[in-house]
């Protein structure tokens, strides 16, 4: 049977996170488009970016946002160090702690905030 190892696991969330981020980046997009078409429909989006299914996403979009980031650091220092590439599990865990670490204090920050 196969094993899921950090690296693999990296892989595919790195992968995934990357397409909700384009994701969000096509729906930003849209969204300002519809702002600009009259204070009716700007309040209408601006009312929908209050609801807390819309802070949850961000909430979330933080979260992708940080370990794309963070990966691809890690990513980058393996492709031009042999030091990081002996320590790939290592520098794979850090990663997922320091995100975490990162995501929990965002979170926390991001939900307080008044909508």
């Amino acid at each position: 049977m196969y094993k899921v190892r950090e690296g693999y696991f990296s892989w595919i969330l790195h992968k995934i996170t990357g397409v909700s981020i384009v994701l969000f980046l096509l729906f930003h997009i849209w969204g300002m488009s519809r702002m600009s078409k009259g204070p009716e429909a700007f309040d209408a989006v601006i009312a929908a970016y209050k609801t807390p299914l819309f802070r949850a996403g961000e909430v979330l979009l933080l979260g992708a946002i940080l370990f794309h980031a963070i990966n691809g650091v890690r990513l980058i220092l393996g492709e031009f160090t042999v030091w990081a590439m002996e320590k790939n599990k290592l520098l794979a865990w850090l990663a997922y702690a320091l995100v975490g670490v990162l995501f929990l204090v965002g979170a926390y920050f991001m939900w307080r905030a008044e909508g």
